[in-house]
């Protein structure tokens, strides 16, 4: 018999709400004082569920996290599950798309271990996107702290009773000695040894090391808006992201430059060790974005894991091999961000060039419509170079002198889409295009930051026939499928050696990209769009 898939209301007024005689009496609230518990009325309820009813889904939204005091439930990634990418594609769209290029995009190939960060104190992986937690172990603290998206959809895997918290009372319960430490103790036991597993020169270390490292640890917490250390700084550590994001950032010519945003399993700091240099970048801790509609709230916290410099320095003495994949790692670093390196104009934008954001575009593409006669070729290069079939060029947008700029990605110095993404499915490449990973939950995050709706959310049958025949085998199963959409993104076809397919298609030459400050500097469009200010 199918399991009864029935979808929990997450509200507050279902379940039993626990007054501060019943809170007092379970092990995790015995450190709040009763009146503090008080203080809250109704913000913590006792819920019920039975074997088969879902929780939560991945991408809606969540104002509360779950503590699980009986049973369990597992957690996963239904777009994970369903998978597939789209079958061949016919026509002479696609035997331009294989002239010009040699091969088609396809979607990004992943080892099994690679880390799919979700909202709990343990991770999935590629090869294994779902797992099972049990009694004492929360899940939803993101959702509950920055009102963000649900990472996963959770099913009780037998029947079960929970704690379902409001932010007021989460956040007195992460000052509880006795609470922090369950948690900390959870992760410890759970996702650590994966965070550091993640971390390359860390990866082939002997178990025993690993179990070192994960003992001498420092877990340590930073308001949003910290910075964690700052170019120049003295390098005193490697840190791993427990729970939040992190900006990596640069000073350049005429202003600071994003290199990064970092997000749960991350590390970051590891070259100025290496090097017993001065750090190279300055990073901060960032919130998650308050979407439209969304309340305001104070904002939250990024935990870090922390590998002090004399730890650090043992481990290479122990097993000097790393010390030449760290320098490889340290590196690869170092080329990217020289490749990243923009000089930023010291000539005063116009207003109108500061409106259109167009500085912000590093690949920044234009359509010459003196020369464009809307034939739409490169729309139709765009769609037939992915295995999708999915467009991510859309022939409109602002104009800006004789240029149309469309809506297409920008490699934005400050690509704020990447703020937020639940799932950590968002990153950059390393030619810094944008690409989304297979496991996007569909929430819609980066879409809405994205300032240049560059990002657009389609639905799953969109995505070919292979996705389409999974999904209703899905529905069939009587699994769960919570995930409708999933977003798109020019990733500038960084797998076809031609360049992007939309410009290189054109008969007109009248689609190019370009990096902004150096086109709008060096063709005097500054000027250009001063005076046309002035006339304004």
């Amino acid at each position: 018999m199918a399991k009864r898939m029935l979808t929990a209301k997450l509200s507050v007024d279902a379940g039993v709400r626990m007054t501060a005689a019943d809170l007092v009496g379970i092990d995790i609230f015995r450190d709040l004082d009763r009146r503090v518990i008080e203080k809250f009325p109704g913000t913590v309820v006792r819920r019920e569920f039975e074997a088969g009813e879902v929780i939560c889904r991945e991408g809606e939204g969540g104002t509360t996290a779950f503590y699980l005091l009986e049973g369990s439930v597992q957690v996963f990634i239904a777009r994970r599950l369903a998978g597939g990418a789209a079958g061949p594609r016919r026509g002479w769209g696609a035997a331009l798309a294989r002239w010009i290029g040699g091969r088609r995009i396809r979607p990004p190939q992943h080892g099994d271990d690679a880390i799919i960060p979700i909202d709990a104190n343990v991770d999935l992986t590629w090869g294994q996107p779902r797992t099972t937690l049990g009694p004492g172990e929360v899940f939803g603290e993101m959702s509950c702290l920055n009102l963000a998206p649900r990472s996963a959809t959770v099913v009780a895997e037998t029947d079960c009773v929970m704690l379902e918290i409001l932010r007021n009372m989460y956040e007195q319960l992460q000052k509880a000695p006795t609470f922090r430490e369950r948690m900390d103790a959870n992760y410890r036991a759970r996702a650590l040894q994966g965070h550091l597993r993640n971390v390359p020169i860390f990866r082939d270390l002997p178990d025993e090391v690993i179990e070192r490292l994960q003992g001498r640890a420092q877990l340590v917490a930073v308001d949003a808006g910290t910075t964690i250390f700052s170019e120049g700084d003295e390098a005193d550590g490697v840190y791993i992201i427990r729970l939040g994001q992190v900006r990596v950032s640069q000073a350049f010519p005429g202003g600071e430059r994003t290199l990064a945003y970092l997000t749960r399993g991350d590390f970051f700091g590891e070259t100025g060790l290496l090097r017993r240099a001065q750090r190279n970048a300055t990073c901060r801790a960032v919130d998650h974005p308050i979407v439209e509609g969304g309340r305001k709230r104070k904002p939250a916290r990024v935990e870090l894991v922390k590998i002090a410099r004399e730890d650090f320095a043992a481990v290479i003495e122990e097993f000097p091999r790393i010390k030449g994949r760290l320098e490889s790692v340290a590196q690869e670093r170092l080329r990217q961000q020289r490749k990243a390196r923009v000089s930023l104009t010291v000539s005063a934008p116009s207003r109108r060039v500061e409106d259109l954001g167009l500085l912000q575009g590093q690949n920044l593409m234009l359509i010459d419509l003196e020369r464009c006669t809307r034939c739409d070729q490169c729309v139709d290069a765009c769609v037939e170079a992915h295995e999708d079939g999915i467009s991510r060029l859309f022939r409109t947008g602002p104009r800006y002198d004789k240029y149309l700029v469309p809506s297409s990605c920008r490699m934005c110095l400050d690509p704020v889409c990447m703020i937020g993404c639940p799932v950590g499915s968002i990153r950059r490449s390393e030619d810094l295009s944008i690409v989304i990973e297979d496991w996007c939950v569909g929430c819609g995050i980066c879409a809405k930051q994205c300032p240049y709706e560059s990002i657009v959310m389609h639905e799953l049958e969109e995505f070919g026939q292979e996705v389409s025949e999974r999904l209703a085998r899905v529905a069939e199963s009587g699994e769960v499928m919570a995930v409708t959409q999933r977003a798109a993104v020019c990733d500038q076809c960084e797998d076809l050696p031609a360049g992007p397919a939309c410009v290189y298609a054109c008969p007109h030459d009248a689609a190019a990209r370009v990096n902004a400050a150096e086109f709008l500097s060096a063709g005097g469009l500054f000027a250009t769009a001063a005076r046309e200010g002035e006339r304004e």
